[in-house]
């Protein structure tokens, strides 16, 4: 489903939020969620690693809380999709 970003959506449709749903599940067929707290790691890992040289302290804190707000997202995302997972998503 493609969605336009630079529309302001008041309402989707039925058909739009059930490609929502069906997409952030099949993210995580594709990537189980321990995968993607690995991958996410690695990433961080990366980034400090060729980074330490040239940043500032204060960019280091930033790209640690930007780790840990994305972690936490993609726990609730997977969290939601286990819910979908059980109710709204069961026939499928």
């Amino acid at each position: 489903m493609e969605i336009n970003n630079d529309a302001v959506f008041e309402e989707l449709s039925p058909n739009q939020v059930r490609d929502l749903q069906l997409g952030m599940r099949h993210f995580f067929v594709n990537y189980p969620h321990e995968e993607v707290k690995r991958i996410i790691w690695d990433l961080y890992r990366g980034w400090v690693f060729n980074s330490a040289e040239y940043v500032q302290q204060e960019e280091i804190t930033d790209m640690l809380l930007f780790y840990e707000a994305i972690l936490e997202f993609t726990n609730d995302v997977h969290s939601y999709c286990q819910f979908l997972g059980r109710t709204v998503l069961k026939s499928d």
